[in-house]
């Protein structure tokens, strides 16, 4: 049976995120790490966005939501990564952040997935992104246009009680031509929500990757 490990930027286990993970690879084992897994509040308040850091949004064990900084954790990211490559036989980093580290294992990095995928089909017409926090509307959007596609940021927390089917009539109301949900912590019945209000084709970043994942590890 092969083993996929999941690097969270937060704390492990994602009970919000695996789990729908391992129904597009129900023939995979599972296990988890987090880059926060070791750390305490005042740890982690520590790892901030400063200085112009790029801003993630994750998700700690007692289901709270914190933001910290990319560069800040990226350390930690690689020292999650580390503690579970030799018993895996792939790695996924839960999260669509940009991250300089390296595995012994075949590596999945979602934004990177993500990304490839929207511009490959988006055709140049304008694309609605779904990011989890409101510091990360003006950053994101500029990453997305340096890609080439003329992004529309919308704020939508996966983490707080959003109405994901009023963001899907924003998207349809900003004259989007695609929805896309630019975090891990989005599910699928977030996605559901947002379709059906948008009437728009929407690229769930969490089944993305589960589908490649499950692609690499077939035998």
């Amino acid at each position: 049976m092969p083993v996929i490990a999941c690097v969270t930027i937060g704390q492990s286990p994602r009970e919000d995120a695996v789990p729908e993970l391992q129904r597009f690879v129900p023939h995979a084992r599972f296990i988890e790490a987090g880059a926060l897994d070791r750390l305490d509040d005042v740890a982690i308040a520590a790892i901030g966005p400063t200085g112009g850091d790029f801003p993630l949004v994750t998700r700690l064990r007692d289901r709270r939501s914190v933001v910290v900084g990319e560069h800040a954790i990226t350390p930690l990211v690689q020292d999650a990564i580390r503690r579970v490559e030799d018993e895996a036989d792939l790695v996924i980093v839960l999260c669509t952040g940009e991250f300089a580290v390296s595995c012994r294992k075949p590596l999945l990095f979602p934004g990177r997935i993500l990304a490839s995928t929207v511009t490959a089909v988006h055709g140049g017409r304008p694309v609605a992104i779904l990011a989890p926090h409101e510091s990360q509307v003006a950053p994101v959007g500029d990453r997305w246009r340096a890609r080439g596609v003329e992004a529309t940021v919308l704020a939508a927390s996966p983490y707080a009680n959003t109405n994901f089917e009023a963001i899907g009539r924003r998207a349809r109301d900003a004259g989007a031509a695609l929805v896309v949900m630019d975090c891990l912590g989005h599910s699928l019945a977030m996605k559901s929500a947002v379709a059906s209000a948008s009437g728009l084709p929407t690229i769930l970043v969490r089944s993305l990757v589960a589908r490649v994942a499950a692609e690499l590890v077939e035998r």
